[in-house]
């Protein structure tokens, strides 16, 4: 087979993940690339799969996909070996955690554009970022399973974060306030699982997303969280707002700065960053966690929805070598996830007047999140109410990401138009919940 011959793709590692979020999918068909996917095997990937085969299906523009699991670094790639005598494969995306070092070692064995080998390595390890990074972390000791029981019996310095180093979505992360509290806590780790011990940094929480061609920064937006942490010992994340609304310019360039920094030490080369922050009572930033791929829940979407700019797009032209130009935020997007008591599900009401339906996430089904952006000076507006859980599930305490039960997403000019639209949305979504 010739060169002119072979089918050009786009690799997305991860790539199940554009039956959520299909942009990535429509940014591949605009290049004239078909797709080829590496993926985690579950019951909802091979459903996926099957389904894909239907001349309609959203994901018909599939080549080829590859099942394998995340720690396997020879299979993926050897396939990816094989793929590149069969296809024209033009760029790759990696677009879950755990995919994020395979994707790197793929993309520098093919010669394609990617974050940078210690990039990939250094942000799929918690304890090497706390390393590489030292100078913009709080203070930490890492924790192995032999030496845990010891460090803990000697540990005197509270409040403190306990993290565990290889979960994803905020599992784990809790914080603790005395010494029996963390003798009993531990017992919630697994045996062989390596802890952080981290200082506590309080102030408010932020996220950087970027993009970067060749180490320099093409795009940079602050999104402003809102966790559990007022109610809880846990770090759920309870809200986004893009663009961050109560961020002054100057807390703002100083945590801009370091996030390029940050990047420059990675040496990051190109692709999607996203990095979440603190800002101390003395105005410094300190970074918490930092992934180079597009971050999770519905943040592409707010920058979407504040820019009128896809960075789906974006982060496809990155990776076939184009230099995309994003448009700057002309309008604030929100996130909210509706905190439950714990209970069993029964459903979700809407108040009619909302005029948007009540969705349910369905993970066996493609579905676009978030189908429309609007333009400068259209009236504030609710994009979508979706339950995330099915009717029946027996909910408990908001611990980790995987927790939370319902969620939409909203867009207006102005922070107080956003503001007002939350509260409407609020009063209008009534969880139903049962003993």
């Amino acid at each position: 087979m010739t060169m002119s011959d072979r089918r050009p793709v786009l690799l997305l590692a991860g790539g199940l993940v554009t039956a959520w979020n299909q942009r990535f999918i429509a940014a591949a068909l605009a290049r004239g690339l078909d797709l080829l996917i590496l993926d985690e095997p579950s019951p909802r990937a091979e459903r996926l799969l099957t389904g894909c085969a239907e001349p309609e299906h959203p994901l018909r523009p599939i080549a080829d996909a590859f099942l394998v699991h995340p720690a396997s670094l020879t299979e993926a790639v050897d396939r990816v070996a094989r793929w590149r005598t069969e296809y024209d494969i033009r760029g790759a995306c990696c677009l879950r955690e755990e995919f994020v070092e395979t994707t790197s070692v793929v993309c520098d064995l093919l010669g394609l554009p990617h974050p940078g080998l210690r990039a990939g390595r250094v942000c799929r390890n918690k304890y090497l970022q706390r390393q590489y990074l030292a100078q913009w972390s709080p203070g930490s000791t890492v924790v192995v399973p032999a030496r845990r029981q010891p460090i803990a019996a000697g540990w005197d310095e509270f409040p403190l974060i306990v993290k565990p180093v290889g979960r994803l979505a905020s599992s784990g992360v809790r914080q603790v306030a005395d010494k029996p509290t963390l003798a009993r806590c531990l017992a919630d780790y697994g045996a062989d699982e390596v802890l952080l011990f981290e200082c506590r940094v309080a102030g408010p929480e932020y996220s950087v997303e970027s993009l970067s061609a060749g180490g320099r920064v093409l795009y940079l937006e602050v999104t402003e969280k809102r966790t559990t942490e007022v109610a809880s010992d846990f770090f759920v994340e309870l809200g986004h707002t893009t663009p961050a609304p109560r961020l002054h310019a100057a807390a703002r360039a100083r945590l801009a700065a370091t996030h390029r920094a940050i990047l420059e030490r990675l040496e990051m080369d190109t692709g999607m960053a996203h990095a979440e922050y603190r800002i101390g009572a003395d105005g410094r930033p300190w970074v918490i966690e930092i992934a180079v791929r597009p971050p999770g829940d519905s943040i592409m979407a707010l920058h979407w929805l504040a820019t009128a700019c896809p960075l789906e797009d974006a982060v496809v032209g990155l990776a076939v070598g184009e230099q995309p130009v994003i448009a700057s935020a002309h309008r604030f997007a929100r996130q909210v996830y509706l905190p439950h008591e714990p209970g069993v599900f029964e459903g979700m009401d809407l108040d009619p007047a909302l005029s948007v339906p009540a969705r349910w996430f369905d993970p066996a089904h493609v579905e676009v999140q978030v189908g429309s952006c609007s333009s400068p000076g259209e009236p504030p507006t609710v994009r979508c109410v979706y339950g995330l859980k099915p009717p029946g599930t027996v909910l408990g305490p908001l611990r980790q990401s995987s927790d939370r039960t319902a969620m939409f997403v909203v867009d207006a000019d102005t922070p107080e138009q956003l503001d007002e639209v939350e509260r409407r949305c609020r009063a209008a979504v009534r969880l139903r919940i049962g003993s």
